[in-house]
C-alpha cells in the first residue's frame, strides 16, 4: 500500500479512498492540490484536506489507520511510519479567502475517485497566500497550474476576485498575469 516510495498522487487517492469507505467526504486543496495539477513544477510535502461535514478527529483516525496513518498527538495532522508525506484536515467549511466553495472537480485513477479543488480555485488559493502573506511560493504555484492547464483558467473572474480581495492587489496580480504570460510563451517555444 503507502510505503517510502508511494507518490503524492498515490497518498491523495489513497487517503480518499479511506475516508470515503467511512462515510467521509473531502476535499483536496492547498499547495497538495496545486502539486496535482502541475506535478512537473511544484512539489509539496503534505496534503491538505477539508472534509465537507465537520467529522471527529477520532473517526478520522480510525479511517486513515488501515492505511498507516496514525494521528500526531492532539494536532490535526496525520503522519505514516514509512512515507515523509503527511495529511493535514484544517477546519471547513472549505473556502478561498472569503468565499465558500461550493463546486470541486474530480480526479479518477482506475476506480477510484478523488475530489479537488478546481483549477481556477487552486489558483485562486495560491494567489491569496501571494496576495495576503507575500508567499512566492504560493505565486509560482499560481502560475504554474494555470499554465498548465490555462483553457481552465478564467482570467477576468481572477482579475474581478483580485479587485474584490483589495485594489492594492493590483499590483500583484499584474506579477502573476507577467509570470504566466512568460510561462506559457516557454512552454510554446519548447513545443517542436
Amino acid at each position: 500500500m503507502i510505503d517510502k516510495n508511494s507518490t503524492l498522487e498515490e497518498v491523495c487517492f489513497a487517503v480518499s479512498g479511506a475516508l470515503s469507505a467511512h462515510g467521509m467526504v473531502a476535499v483536496l486543496t492547498g499547495g497538495s492540490a496545486a502539486a496535482l495539477y502541475a506535478p512537473q513544477r511544484y512539489m509539496s510535502f503534505d496534503a491538505d484536506f477539508v472534509l465537507e461535514a465537520d467529522e471527529p478527529l477520532e473517526s478520522i483516525a480510525l479511517a486513515l489507520e488501515i492505511i498507516g496513518y496514525k494521528r500526531e498527538g492532539r494536532s490535526r495532522i496525520f503522519s505514516h511510519g514509512l512515507s515523509q508525506l503527511t495529511i493535514d484536515f484544517p477546519k471547513g467549511p472549505l473556502a478561498v479567502a472569503g468565499d465558500y466553495i461550493r463546486q470541486t472537480a474530480t480526479m479518477t485513477r482506475g476506480d477510484m475517485t478523488l475530489r479537488i479543488l478546481t483549477r481556477v480555485d487552486c489558483v485562486r488559493d495560491r494567489l491569496a497566500h501571494f496576495y495576503h502573506w507575500n508567499d512566492f511560493t504560493a505565486l509560482n504555484a499560481a502560475v504554474s497550474v494555470a499554465a498548465a492547464g490555462i483553457a481552465d483558467i478564467d482570467m477576468d473572474l481572477l482579475r474581478r476576485w483580485t479587485n474584490r480581495e483589495g485594489s492594492e492587489y493590483a499590483v500583484k496580480f499584474e506579477e502573476f498575469t507577467k509570470r504566466l504570460d512568460k510561462a506559457l510563451n516557454s512552454a510554446s517555444q519548447a513545443k517542436p
